[in-house]
C-alpha cells in the first residue's frame, strides 16, 4: 500500500490488533510479524508496544505470561470490553462510509 495512506492506517492499528487477538492470544513480535505480512499495515518492531500498552491500560486487552523455551513470554488477549470496542468501531466506520457515499446522514452519537 502506498505511503500516503499511512495516516489513515494509523487510526486502524488498534482495530486490526484487536481483531487479530479475537482469533487467539498473541505475543508482541507475533502481532508485528503478522501485520507486516498483511501488505496493508507496516509497523516497526518497537511501535506495537505503545499501542498494546494503551489497549491494556484501557482494559481492551489483558496480559498474561507463558513459558516458552525456558523464558516467560508476554501474551495479549482481548477482553469483553475489547470486543465491544470492535463492534462500536465497525458501526462508526459503516456510518462514515455510508455518509461519504451519500447514503446516510452522519450521526455518530
Amino acid at each position: 500500500m502506498e505511503n500516503n495512506n499511512i495516516q489513515l492506517l494509523k487510526g486502524l492499528f488498534e482495530l486490526a490488533i484487536l481483531m487479530m487477538l479475537q482469533k487467539k492470544p498473541m505475543y508482541g513480535y507475533e502481532l508485528t510479524k503478522e501485520l507486516k505480512e498483511s501488505e496493508i499495515f507496516s509497523i516497526s518492531d518497537g511501535s506495537i508496544y505503545p499501542i498494546l500498552k494503551r489497549l491494556t491500560a484501557n482494559d481492551y486487552v489483558d496480559v498474561f505470561s507463558k513459558e516458552y523455551e525456558g523464558r516467560n513470554r508476554k501474551y495479549y488477549r482481548i477482553t469483553n470490553l475489547g470486543h465491544s470496542l470492535i463492534e462500536n468501531r465497525w458501526k462508526e466506520l459503516k456510518i462514515i462510509f455510508e455518509y461519504l457515499k451519500g447514503e446516510k446522514e452522519m450521526n455518530l452519537k
